[in-house]
């Protein structure tokens, strides 16, 4: 949807810039100047067109194609990494683990990855917190996440300001 709108702004100003140039331009050159505008707008439209063609083209010189790059996918892992972060913080303040915050790091691709290592980060010390709590807590994410017992980290959260 985003890029939907983005499309839209884009064509939408370069139409704008396009009837003030025109209103600039001498009339002895309205004729071609409408053309260039018109086929600049046409280009414009278009141009999500060139997004659909895997293959890249090259046209008097100039590459159009698109990168393999599947920016869904990101925003997906982002989604998921929050998502996880979110219902730890959640679980662990109902333990009683005095949680800051969470952060979870994934692996593979859309749609299957998945998470590879958890760290929470502590408000109290992690030896102060009691270590069988800890245990069973990351004895719980790891079945619940199904993710290895060894990467659910806790650490103690260092404030940045000194």
């Amino acid at each position: 949807m985003e890029s939907l709108k983005a499309w839209a702004k884009t064509v939408y100003l370069v139409a704008v810039i396009s009837s003030a140039a025109l209103l600039m331009i001498p009339k002895t050159m309205q004729k071609q100047s409408k053309f260039v505008i018109e086929l600049l707008l046409l280009l414009c439209i278009l141009a999500p067109a060139a997004g659909f063609v895997t293959k890249p083209y090259d046209v008097a010189g100039i590459a159009w194609g698109y990168q393999e790059r599947n920016s869904g996918s990101v925003s997906l892992e982002l989604f998921y990494a929050r998502e996880v972060e979110r219902r730890v913080t959640e679980m662990g303040v109902v333990a009683g683990l005095p949680v800051h915050s969470v952060l979870v790091e994934t692996e593979g691709f859309a749609p299957g990855f998945s998470g590879s290592k958890v760290t929470l980060y502590l408000t109290s010390p992690v030896d102060e917190t009691g270590s069988d709590t800890i245990d069973r807590f990351r004895e719980l994410l790891a079945a619940h996440l199904s993710i290895s017992v060894d990467n659910i980290c806790f650490e103690q959260f260092q404030d940045g300001s000194s």
